[in-house]
């Protein structure tokens, strides 16, 4: 193919031949007018060159300057000229006198030249001068003109923000008026109202009939607090209307739950899904969107008094441009027939601000949940749009599912990372099987690729003595830095510890954390006979072997799983802690009040907890 493109190419260039003047390609049958043509405007250019340097005043000073030296060269000759003056000829005092007078005139006609030469440089200095004065004073007249428009567009937003201040006063200034003037009827009833909202089950709707901001405000602050005393001490079961919860067959562990939380358009409740959904609803948490499916969305307190609903919640805030027309509608609509509350205006902007995408209902919820003293928070059916509604609740393609999980509007990926995060930084939450699946896919990889290392590639061995030792795994295995809580502990224990004063029990053994056996020789002789030897994160580059330390593969390994959780610098201590739970995974044991000492930052922190989660840590509390 490339050798076919290539002979067309040189088939075509054979057509064409250069321009000798002016180096173009033209075709052969053009190129003799062509060349002609060319040559003649070139001859042109020459011509006009020639005439401007012919007519300038360098050219004719210089041309007069090369006669002038002519001229001295020859009288020069002439002069030099060894004969008697008697002998010089007529003819030749003529030319000397011609020459004489000839140079007389080009050294009058140069000198006059330069004068005017002189004039003409002075006239242009004089007039370059004057125009560099002219610019300056142009500069610093548009400098003051633009200095001028700055001040008078600062005094202009001075006056503006003066302005704005003062209308928000004279505003604020005629509510408080409007305010005081509101008869003392209105107040009385604030009271009422305030006395009806006692608990959720002697709860009786306030009389409104004033629906202005403030007001609103109020009775959203009331039901704050009522929601609180309500949902305080309880086990809350949050169910969201995922699909992965069908066959779950878990209905009646989610009726035990004191407080079933549902999402949006969850009711009614479908009866035949009663075994895997259950058939509790105590509290909806509801966008209050009626707009984008019209009818699906049903809000009438009858129909949620029906299902058992006692509290109805928005999962947004109330002052807020995009929810505050949709919450207004349905207070002036229902009228607080059920106990209603909204999300806390500073609290939603911060987790929006730090998730960077508005969160989804079941998110809201999450978060809005764990603001308040529950119990624990179980968390099923809500799986960030990984798998479809259940077909009760509402019929949704594989295409909107995916805009869903990830518009301009919605991502579900900084959802699940919050949730990720929270559910290991707090102890109340509880995942299914299918969420905890999804929100700990990156830490089960890094669980199963740890328990891939064998435990003769962790620690390495100065003697056979201290390895056989280690091998039988005759008593429990735990580091600290707090020898009297240990005291207490009836066990025989395996302690590293890095205190050089420790005083062991009898069926105590340890191992001192430094890189020189001497230094533990000096201990034990100090009357501190505690240390079995020594131990250290490497042997390499040491002139003295510990007793017991990691090997180079065992650290080059576990850094690399590390890795895939973001974790570049783990601390040696937290990678001794890891050592001991893969080496020892039943015969050792930590106290809880040591791991702040050899946890030193936010993500060896979460993967604590997750082995914890996943119970490959023995803690004593």
């Amino acid at each position: 193919m490339n050798m076919n493109i290539n002979q067309t190419q040189q088939s075509v260039l054979k057509n064409y031949i250069m321009c000798p003047l002016c180096k173009m390609l033209i075709l052969r049958y053009h190129i003799k007018p062509h060349y002609y043509e060319c040559k003649e405007k070139i001859q042109e250019i020459q011509k006009r060159e020639e005439y401007a340097r012919m007519n300038s005043p360098q050219y004719r000073v210089g041309e007069i300057q090369k006669k002038n030296e002519e001229a001295k060269k020859i009288l020069k000759d002439i002069r030099i000229m060894e004969m008697p003056s008697t002998t010089i000829k007529e003819d030749n005092k003529k030319v000397v006198d011609g020459l004489l007078s000839h140079l007389s005139t080009t050294t009058s006609s140069v000198k006059i030249t330069n004068n005017i030469f002189s004039i003409e440089e002075e006239e242009r200095k004089r007039e370059e001068k004057e125009r560099r004065k002219r610019e300056e004073e142009e500069r610093k007249k548009e400098e003051g003109e633009r200095r001028r428009r700055e001040e008078e567009k600062k005094r202009e937003e001075e006056e503006k923000i003066r302005f704005l201040k003062y209308q928000e006063e004279r505003k604020k200034k005629k509510e408080e008026e409007r305010l005081q003037k509101q008869p003392q009827e209105v107040q009385h009833q604030h009271e009422e109202n305030n006395q009806s909202l006692i608990t959720v089950e002697n709860y009786r709707p306030p009389t409104l009939t004033i629906y202005q901001e403030n007001v609103v405000n109020h009775f959203f602050q009331l039901y704050d607090k009522l929601f609180f005393d309500y949902i305080k001490d309880k086990s809350v079961a949050l169910v969201g209307p995922a699909e992965s919860i069908i066959n779950t067959k878990k209905g009646h562990i989610i009726d035990r739950f004191d407080v079933v939380v549902r999402l949006n358009k969850s009711i009614p409740l479908p009866k035949d899904l009663s075994k895997d959904i259950g058939t509790k609803t105590d509290v909806l948490y509801n966008s209050l969107n009626t707009s984008d499916f019209p009818g699906e969305n049903k809000l009438s307190p009858t129909l949620h008094k029906k299902y058992g609903i006692k509290f109805v919640c928005s999962s947004y805030p109330f002052n807020h441009s995009v929810f505050k027309d949709d919450i207004l509608r349905y207070v002036r609509k229902y009228k607080f027939e059920l106990p209603f509350k909204v999300m806390d205006d500073n609290r939603f902007r911060r987790f929006e601000s730090a998730l960077g995408t508005r969160p989804y209902t079941g998110t809201c919820a999450i978060m809005d949940l764990l603001c308040y003293p529950i119990k624990y928070l179980y968390i099923t059916g809500l799986d960030f749009y990984y798998s479809r509604y259940y077909g009760q609740y509402r019929e949704i393609s594989k295409g909107q599912l995916k805009h869903t999980r990830n518009s301009n509007i919605h991502n579900a990926k900084p959802q699940l990372a919050y949730l990720k995060h929270i559910s290991l930084l707090d102890d109340r939450i509880i995942l299914d099987s299918f969420l905890t699946k999804i929100v700990y896919e990156d830490y089960e990889k890094v669980l199963r690729n740890m328990k891939s290392i064998k435990p003769q590639n962790i620690f390495g061995f100065q003697n056979e003595q201290m390895h056989q030792y280690f091998h039988m795994k005759l008593c429990k295995v735990t580091f600290t830095i707090q020898p009297n809580l240990l005291h207490k502990l009836d066990k025989s224990l395996f302690i590293f510890t890095n205190i050089k004063n420790f005083y062991a029990s009898e069926n105590q053994y340890v191992l001192y954390i430094g890189q020189h056996q001497q230094e533990v020789k000096k201990i034990n002789e100090s009357g501190y006979k505690s240390y079995v030897g020594n131990f250290f994160y490497t042997n390499q580059k040491l002139k003295e072997i510990p007793s017991v330390f990691l090997t180079s593969k065992f650290i080059i390994d576990i850094k690399n799983i590390l890795l895939r959780l973001n974790m570049t610098n783990p601390s040696l201590l937290f990678i001794l802690f890891l050592a001991i739970i893969l080496y020892f995974p039943e015969d050792h044991l930590f106290l809880e009040a040591d791991s702040n000492h050899w946890i030193t930052n936010m993500e060896e922190k979460k993967l604590f907890k997750f082995l914890c989660k996943k119970k490959m840590v023995n803690m004593i509390h």
